[in-house]
């Protein structure tokens, strides 16, 4: 009877805690005055505030036709990071790709002063024609990361590995049935 008490007093003490944390919680996510603010009848969504430094939003800076490649890289990127069955090294180079060598090659054209534009131009390598150079470089890396499926090839090594082990005799190695090993 004692052990159920003493269990009453610990579950009474951690929901407790837990309503007091969620209430404090609360309380921050509040505007002042303390009400949630209502919309206008008929009024749209607030949009959330753009990120300034993501790639979405430094697209949304390029002139055309970058912009569109820079979008489409964008949606690229995210449809293959959506998709089931990607392995560790895709999925890396895929997030790699989005929130650091996309947003990179974007605020480097975005920064140039019209000196350097003009240093460029001078060099016979106009800033736009870079920035198609750079995007599409960068398209088509994702594009091979996601046609390559590096999980089932890593399964079939090991598997190889496992059988060799397993049941190769020492010079054995396994062989196709045309005789090649």
């Amino acid at each position: 009877m004692t052990a159920v008490l003493i269990l009453m007093v610990i579950f009474a003490g951690v929901m407790g805690i837990v309503y007091v944390d969620n209430t404090t919680k609360r309380g921050r996510a509040l505007p002042p005055g303390g009400r949630p603010a209502r919309p206008e009848p008929g009024a749209a969504p607030a949009l959330p505030a753009p990120i300034p430094d993501a790639a979405e939003t430094l697209a949304l800076r390029l002139p055309e036709p970058a912009r569109a490649q820079a979008w489409a890289l964008l949606c690229r990127v995210a449809d293959a990071l959506g998709a089931e069955g990607s392995d560790a090294r895709t999925s890396f180079l895929l997030t790699q790709t989005r929130e650091h060598y996309l947003p990179e090659t974007l605020r480097a054209y975005l920064h140039l002063t019209p000196e350097a534009r003009g240093t460029l131009l001078r060099q016979g390598q106009p800033a736009e024609v870079l920035l198609h150079e750079q995007l599409t470089l960068l398209d088509d890396g994702v594009r091979e990361a996601v046609r390559r499926d590096h999980a089932a090839a890593d399964r079939l090594l090991t598997q190889g590995r496992f059988l060799r082990e397993r049941f190769g005799s020492e010079g054995h190695e396994l062989r196709l049935p045309g005789g090649e090993p």
